[in-house]
């Protein structure tokens, strides 16, 4: 019985250190204030559950942990994502769960692994503009490969980006992933058929998906990559999650650093900047369904451009109001051509 009170309160000991928001003014832990409600979570859960939960915590989500289900009512999740991750977080409607969560279907129980959510992006005022965004001084081989005027793709068609691969298309693809450091495609295109991928550099552990330092890897260059590179390279981590989803694709940034958007979907012309730990639908089919959906400002604002296409920049913006005008100025960047007609 020692043995296993003394594990018990060791697990929650570790919790309530790593835990981002303290005790605030008035919450002795005996009022119902958020200390008190996180006292009483905490004993609601089991020993094991208590582990879980630790192990999600120090690890900071690199490693495919367990879910930690609580009943629904008072919203525990919420608690849990205050407590450990987001510290101003209010709301319920402010969090999206993670696509790997395996509990989403539980019409009892909730998931309160804080590190199975992630925050929605709010919108955000840009940076001023850098300087007068020229298009027409821009050389053709300076564009993004999918900036090239296509309606609607029947295949994969050859291209820059495709590089003249096998343009046929497996039914079950629903995109295609490139990788990009500055104008230089790295590795071969790769196909995704799961619901999700995750793409990330580095060990990343138990992690699948697309692993963006073995495509630079098995480049076998002789020659260190540029500074701009390199840094970037180390800012990437655990990357995104990117997941075809009933309402959309949406991108998950697992980094610890913000990422850059550019889509015909998204409301601003200019990439959007998501920060860290935070999710954005990337790409609406049910606003891309309608053929002139921002269409106009959008080719006026970047040139032409493939409409299913969604270009993903990490730590570095371009466009007007970054000192980079284009994507291939970018150090390292996605690039998401998406199945055809989505």
């Amino acid at each position: 019985m020692f043995m296993f009170r003394s594990k018990r309160t060791s697990y929650t000991k570790r919790l309530l250190k790593a835990r981002l928001r303290r005790n605030v003014a008035g919450d002795d832990g005996a009022n119902g204030g958020p200390e008190s409600c996180l006292q009483e979570l905490l004993k609601r859960l089991k020993d094991n559950q208590l582990e879980m939960l630790l192990m999600a915590i120090e690890r900071r989500g690199q490693d495919l942990s367990n879910c930690v289900l609580l009943p629904r009512n008072g919203e525990p999740h919420v608690l849990c994502c205050q407590t450990w991750r987001w510290p101003e977080l209010r709301q319920a409607n402010e969090l999206r769960r993670l696509p790997s969560c395996r509990s989403v279907s539980d019409p009892v129980y909730i998931c309160c692994n804080p590190y199975h959510w992630s925050r929605l992006c709010q919108p955000e005022s840009p940076p001023p503009p850098y300087s007068c965004f020229a298009m027409d001084r821009l050389k053709p081989e300076d564009r993004a490969p999918s900036e090239a005027l296509l309606v609607c793709r029947d295949t994969f068609s050859g291209s820059v980006t495709t590089n003249g691969e096998d343009s046929s298309r497996n039914p079950r693809e629903w995109c295609k992933l490139a990788y990009w450091e500055l104008a230089k495609r790295v590795g071969p295109l790769f196909p995704v058929e799961l619901p999700y991928v995750n793409v990330f550099w580095g060990d990343v552990p138990y992690a699948d998906g697309l692993c963006l330092e073995t495509l630079a890897l098995s480049q076998h260059s002789f020659s260190p990559p540029p500074g701009s590179v390199a840094k970037t390279r180390c800012k990437i981590g655990l990357g995104v999650t990117l997941a075809n989803e009933d309402d959309g694709v949406w991108m998950y940034n697992r980094s610890d650093h913000p990422v850059f958007v550019n889509s015909l979907t998204l409301e601003e012309t200019e990439p959007t900047r998501v920060p860290a730990e935070h999710c954005l639908c990337i790409f609406d089919p049910a606003k891309a369904a309608h053929q002139n959906y921002g269409w106009n400002n959008f080719a006026t604002c970047h040139g032409p451009v493939d409409r299913n296409s969604v270009r993903i920049s990490f730590a570095k913006g371009w466009g007007r109001n970054y000192t980079r005008t284009e994507i291939t100025s970018c150090p390292c960047w996605l690039e998401i051509l998406l199945a055809p007609c989505r």
